[in-house]
Order: C-alpha cells, then sequence, then structure tokens
C-alpha cells in the first residue's frame, strides 16, 4: 500500500511540473475525440437540423470557411494579447503572478483549445474535399469558433480579476492550506514516510508562497491589499498550528531545503539543533515574515497596519492555547518582546510613541486571554516583560516627556487584566505577586529620579493616578490588604517630598480621579476611551484615610533612617576629602540622592535640644559596631539596634528613638575623624559601666547586643570583632571573644 501511495503522490508532482504538457495533450486529443464523435453522429445531426430548421449542411460547398481563419486570428490576437499586456504589467507589482497563470488550469487549457482549434480550421480549409468530412467544417465553424468567441470577453475579464493582487493573495493563500491539507492524507503521510524528496516538495512549497506572500506586501502600497495579507499569513499558520499534530514527523526534518531558505541561510548549528527538537522552522519563519514587516510599516509611518500584526499575533497565540502548544505559545511571547524593542527603539529615535501606545493594547490582549485560560505562569512572564520595558521606557522618557504616557498606558493595561484576575477568582498569593510588578513599573533598578520633573512625579503622575484607581477598586471588593500594598507603594514618594507637599500630591490625584469620566475629550488609535478613570469614585476618601494612616508610621521610619542616610553622607564627604574633592560617577549620584533624601526630612531649628545622657552612650556605642568598624550598615543591623536599644531604655517610641538617635548619629559626624570617634566610643562604654542603673547582667546584655548586630549581616568583620573585644576589656568582663572562621557566627567563649 506504501508503494501505491508514494507512486499517486510522484505522479501528482509530475503534473505540476509538466502541466503545460498534459494540457497540450489533453485539449489536443479532447478536440481529436470530439471531431470523430461529431463526425459518427453527423447525418442524424444533419437531418434533424434540415427538417426541424431548414438548414442544409449536407454539402460541404453551401459552407464558407474562408473567414474562419481571420476570426480565429482576431480571437487569438485578442486573448494572447491580453495575457501578454496584463500579466506582465501585473507581473512588476505581483511577482508570483506569472506562476500562479502557468499553473492555472483553465487559462492554459483556453489557450490550447484557441491554438488547437484555430489549426484544426486551417487544416479542413485546405483537406476538407479530399477528406470529405462536412461534420469537421460544421464542428469548427459553428461549435469551435462560437464557444471560442463567446467565452473570449469573459476570460479577458477573468484575467484581469486574475491579475489584480488581491486575488494573487487569496490564490497563494489557498495553494499553502492545500499543501497543509494535503499532509493529513494517509497518501502523503506514508509517501513523507518513504522518500525524503516528498518531504523537501512540500517544505519548498509553503515556503516559497509564504516568501511570494511577503514579497507582494513589500511591493504593493494599498492598504487593503496590505491588511489582506498579514490577515492571510495569519490564518495560514493558525491553520498550521491547528493541523501539524496529524503531520508526518519526518516533515520536520531539516532538509537542504529549509536551510537554502532565505530565512534561514544565515543561521547557526545552534539555532538548526532548537528548530529541529522543537519542530519550529514553519512557525519562526512565520513570526521573522511578521516582525520584518511590522519594521517596515511603523518606519513608513503606516500606523494602522503595523498595530494589525500584533493583533494577529493575539489570534495566532489563542489558538496555541487551544492546541495547548506551549513552545508556539513561547514564541508568541518572544515575538510580541521583539515588537516591543522595535517600537521602542523607533520611539526613541523619532519622538514618535504611538506604536508603542498600540503595541500595549494589543500585548495586554494577549495577556487576558492567557488569564482566560487560567495560565499562571504565562500570565507572570509577560508581566515582569511589561515591568522590564516600562523602567527602560522611563529611564529614557527624561528627555522625551511624552513617553511617560507610555508607561501610564502599561500601568493601565495591566490593571485591566488585574480586574480581570480577580474576576477569575485566582488565588491571592499570585494576584499579589502580580500586583508588586504592576507597582515596580515606574521603578528603574539603579535609577534615580533626581533628574525628572517634579510635576511628574507628584500631582501629575499618571502611573500613580491608575495605581490608585486600581486600589480604589480592590477596596470596593473588600480586598484592602490589595489596597494596602498600593498605599505602601505610593508612600516611597515621600523619599521625593515633604510630608506637606506629598499631601498636596495626594489630594490632587484624588481630586482629579473623582471628575474624571470615562471618556477622553480627544479621538486616539484605541477610540476616546479616558485610562485615567476608575469608576469606584465612592472609595477615595476610604484611600485617603488608609493612605494617611500609613504615612505617620512611614515618616517615622524614614525620619530613622535618614541618621544612617548622614552616616553614609558623611562617609562620601571623607572620602571626597581624602581625593583632593573628587568622587566617581557613581559615588556622586549616591551623594547627591542623599542629600535629597535627607533634606526632604530636615526640621526647624527652633526645634528644642537634647542634653547627652546614658541613653545616647548606649545607642553610641550600638551605632560605632554597626557603623564605625566596617563604615556600612545594613538593613538588618539596623532592626537589632532599634531592638537593643528597646531593652535597656523604657517606653521606647519611634519618635524617641528617631531623636536620641539622631543626636547620636550628630555626636559621630561632629567628631570627623576615627581617633576621636574611638575615644568617644570607650568613654561611652566607661559611662555605662560606672552608671548605677547598669548591672553585670545587663552589661552581658548589651555585650550580646553587639554580637548580634556583628552577626546580622552575616559577614564578621575584624573590625567588629575589636570593638567588642574593647568593650569586654573596659567592662572587665571575663569573657574572650575571638574571631570565628569562615561561615561562623561570633560568639562568647567563656
Amino acid at each position: 500500500m506504501e508503494k501505491i501511495y508514494l507512486t499517486l503522490v510522484k505522479l501528482n508532482s509530475l503534473q505540476f511540473q509538466y502541466r503545460t504538457i498534459i494540457s497540450f495533450v489533453l485539449v489536443f486529443i479532447s478536440i481529436i475525440i470530439t471531431d470523430i464523435l461529431f463526425h459518427s453522429y453527423f447525418p442524424s445531426i444533419a437531418n434533424f437540423l434540415e427538417t426541424t430548421f431548414n438548414i442544409v449542411l449536407s454539402d460541404h460547398k453551401n459552407i464558407d470557411l474562408g473567414f474562419a481563419p481571420e476570426i480565429w486570428g482576431g480571437v487569438l490576437a485578442m486573448v494572447l494579447g491580453t495575457l501578454i499586456i496584463v500579466v506582465a504589467i501585473a507581473a512588476e507589482s505581483s511577482p508570483k503572478l506569472m506562476d500562479l497563470f502557468v499553473k492555472d488550469w483553465l487559462s492554459i487549457n483556453y489557450v490550447w483549445f484557441l491554438i488547437i482549434a484555430s489549426l484544426h480550421a486551417v487544416i479542413i480549409m485546405f483537406y476538407v474535399e479530399p477528406l470529405g468530412r462536412v461534420s469537421s467544417v460544421v464542428l469548427n465553424t459553428y461549435v469551435y469558433l462560437f464557444l471560442a468567441s463567446i467565452f473570449t470577453l469573459p476570460y479577458i475579464f477573468y484575467i484581469l480579476l486574475y491579475s489584480k493582487t488581491s486575488n494573487v493573495v487569496i490564490t497563494i493563500s489557498g495553494i499553502i492550506k492545500s499543501f497543509i491539507y494535503k499532509m493529513n492524507k494517509p497518501s502523503i503521510f506514508s509517501a513523507m514516510k518513504n522518500n525524503i524528496d516528498v518531504v523537501e516538495e512540500y517544505q519548498k512549497e509553503i515556503m516559497g508562497s509564504l516568501d511570494q506572500l511577503d514579497d507582494l506586501l513589500a511591493f504593493t502600497e494599498f492598504k487593503e491589499t496590505q491588511t489582506e495579507i498579514i490577515s492571510e499569513i495569519s490564518t495560514i499558520i493558525q491553520t498550521y498550528i491547528r493541523e501539524k499534530s496529524s503531520f508526518n514527523p519526518t516533515f520536520f526534518h531539516l532538509t537542504s531545503t529549509i536551510k537554502a531558505n532565505a530565512t534561514f541561510r544565515t543561521y547557526t548549528d545552534i539555532q538548526y539543533q532548537d528548530m529541529a527538537d522543537s519542530l519550529t522552522f514553519y512557525e519562526i519563519k512565520t513570526f521573522r515574515l511578521l516582525g520584518n514587516s511590522y519594521i517596515k510599516m511603523i518606519e513608513n509611518d503606516r500606523f494602522d497596519i503595523a498595530s494589525l500584526i500584533p493583533a494577529e499575533l493575539v489570534d495566532i497565540g489563542i489558538t496555541c492555547i487551544e492546541m495547548d502548544d506551549n513552545i508556539i505559545m513561547d514564541n508568541v511571547n518572544i515575538r510580541f518582546n521583539t515588537l516591543f524593542r522595535f517600537a521602542m527603539k523607533h520611539a526613541y529615535k523619532n519622538n514618535e510613541p504611538r506604536n508603542l501606545y498600540n503595541l500595549s493594547f494589543h500585548y495586554s490582549n494577549m495577556i487576558q486571554e492567557y488569564v482566560k485560560a487560567d495560565r499562571v505562569d504565562m500570565a507572570k512572564y509577560c508581566y515582569d516583560k511589561f515591568k522590564f520595558y516600562a523602567n527602560d521606557i522611563y529611564k529614557n522618557a527624561e528627555g522625551n516627556p511624552s513617553l511617560y504616557f507610555i508607561v501610564d498606558t502599561l500601568t493601565f493595561e495591566l490593571r485591566k487584566c488585574q480586574v480581570l484576575i480577580h474576576e477569575k477568582g485566582w488565588n491571592d498569593e499570585d494576584q499579589m505577586d502580580l500586583l508588586k510588578l504592576v507597582l515596580q513599573l515606574d521603578k528603574p533598578p539603579g535609577y534615580s529620579k533626581d533628574g525628572v520633573d517634579k510635576g511628574i512625579l507628584g500631582g501629575n503622575n499618571g502611573t500613580r493616578r491608575i495605581q490608585i484607581g486600581l486600589a480604589l477598586f480592590y477596596l470596593s471588593v473588600d480586598k484592602k490588604d490589595f489596597a494596602t500594598a498600593i498605599a505602601e507603594d505610593y508612600l516611597d514618594d515621600l523619599a521625593y517630598f515633604d510630608e506637606k507637599s506629598f499631601k498636596a500630591n495626594a489630594n490632587t490625584q484624588c481630586f482629579l480621579l473623582s471628575i474624571f469620566g470615562p471618556t477622553f475629550w480627544e479621538d486616539t488609535d484605541r477610540g476616546n476611551l479616558n485610562i485615567y478613570f476608575a469608576p469606584e469614585k465612592d472609595q477615595l476618601e476610604k484611600f485617603k484615610e488608609l493612605l494617611f494612616q500609613l504615612m505617620d508610621n512611614r515618616l517615622e521610619a524614614l525620619e530613622r533612617d535618614v541618621q544612617f542616610l548622614s552616616l553614609e553622607a558623611d562617609k562620601l564627604m571623607q572620602k571626597r576629602q581624602k581625593q583632593d574633592g573628587y568622587l566617581n560617577d557613581a559615588d556622586k549620584e549616591r551623594m547627591e540622592d542623599l542629600q535629597r533624601k535627607i533634606s526632604a526630612r530636615e526640621k526647624s531649628e527652633d526645634e528644642p535640644k537634647v542634653d547627652w545622657t546614658l541613653d545616647h552612650d548606649i545607642l553610641y556605642s550600638l551605632l560605632c559596631i554597626s557603623f564605625f568598624a566596617d563604615q556600612e550598615i545594613d538593613e538588618s543591623e539596623k532592626g537589632v539596634i532599634f531592638e537593643s536599644f528597646g531593652k535597656f531604655v523604657k517606653d521606647v517610641t519611634n519618635e524617641s528613638f528617631n531623636i536620641d538617635f539622631g543626636l547620636a548619629t550628630g555626636k559621630f559626624i561632629d567628631l570627623k575623624n576615627e581617633g576621636s570617634r574611638q575615644k568617644q566610643y570607650e568613654d561611652s562604654l566607661l559611662n555605662i559601666k560606672k552608671s548605677d542603673e547598669i548591672n553585670s547582667g545587663q552589661l552581658h546584655a548589651l555585650l550580646n547586643s553587639f554580637i548580634d548586630i556583628a552577626n546580622a549581616d552575616e559577614f564578621i568583620h575584624e573590625n567588629e570583632v575589636m570593638l567588642i573585644q574593647d568593650a569586654v576589656a573596659i567592662w572587665e568582663l571575663d569573657l574572650e571573644i575571638k574571631k570565628p572562621k569562615s561561615g561562623e557566627r561570633l560568639e562568647i567563649q567563656k
């Protein structure tokens, strides 16, 4: 059976290669057969015509055949002239047209019929009397010539319509789809298994025809045709994805036909191997063609056509979801990311964010499809890429403020996704993870917002406004934890504003949300939708109450942290002095950032002064272990300092700690050099020892606090050990402290 299938497939291939010759033979045989049959039944036909219509055909002399060659010549000239002109001209913009015409059975059969029938007329004109075949005269004059003449005009119209680019697109698309469907047939499946030539033939046809669609897209300037080509390419790949599971695995072998294709000529061996393992050569080719087309469209300001490409990618992605094809789904995501990179580069270079705006919408639609399919993994992947691109855009928006709107757009699109995720009932852990990514869209790692217009960061911050709108939604559905997370993130802006300015900005944002409607007053590519509109306006007061309540706690933490920042700023100042007033760029940016954050927390000069007490000696000693030893304070060390101080001082609050810690850090900074700071450390240790309030047990407890600080950052500095040893000596404790081995914790050795 397999041999029969292979034979049939080969015969079918031959008819593609020799279609013109086959057509000539078939038409020639058909004319001969019809002539013979007409001659056999001619007496009956002649008798019927003479009896019924009084038409005498028995004598060929009564039939004038002299006009036939001239008419045949006119018909041939009209048809062939039309073919040459129409096909030649149309082929300039549709390179595939010539190949399609040669393979069109109707065209080649009709042309061969005209040629052979005209030769039939010439033959019977000179040889009719010797042959004695009046039937051939009648057949040629009243049948062949009549049919040829009456179908001439319809055929010319057919050729004109056939040469239309849109029809060429449909024809090529139909050819590709027919090959895709044929590969599911048992005969083709079996033939591919036993003959690599069949595999290469089908690979060549579907890839070659796809290249021809790409060529048409490059040649044509008509939007309607460009739209149709992109739509057909999308339909083709969707059909391919649905049907490929039924293909013979041999079809996916990387043959010489694939390697010779222009798309893959520059591929490395690793890329070839990846395609072989994932069986994705055709999908990759299609995606690359779409990507190249996207570049052409955005560079030629074809915004609407460029937007169509990611829209079709969404449809392809939906097909992948339906077929549960994770490999192609990954490729769809990769292509979306590639388009984003193209659009970003174009936006930076041309100050044109429009393509990014449209692309954000379609990428969001893809994420929403993942959400509908409960694909948490894919949603998280795409959220992370949104964050990456938003951060990159945000950093580049300083020189082009219009790009800030794209960050707003990305935030808005993910806001829609968050609402959909809630409606789909995903678990709170996944929802919170995704929300945290949304809140990072305007936070590029290692990026300082010092140079950003404070109007953008303040009341005009569209990203914050959309995030607040999302918080209002969460409050409306009784998800206070999510609203709190958004409020906590919003409070990060306190680092850039004082309390009064921050409250003014928050009130401005809430006021704008209260007055904005669902529609925008101008039209955009996405209609007149207002991305800053929040329907849950009744939750505004509830959100403000939550925000300002959290703000009080944040301010206390910021005031405590500013003391640590002062220490770090002082370290950089001393470094600059040692380097003759020079700092590298990284240190200079850090210095400016520290000074800005410190100035935002500055208090008025008329605040009451605080006298130095035993509490400050304890706090100063804790500070020295943390910062004086290694010139750095880890976040974990900050918590240990606060907790340790609370063990020795009653009723410590954030406010009282900030006051005492400010005095201790001020003393540390004012002492300026290490010798003075070391002496003050020893004086503080003596004051602690001599105090009536401190007993032996508390000295041991304070020593343990020193050790906890040293262990907090998981790196034991030898200076920390030395300072702790000084404390043991000054307090005259019968203990021994030694620097531990690498990876071990510092402990008291008795």
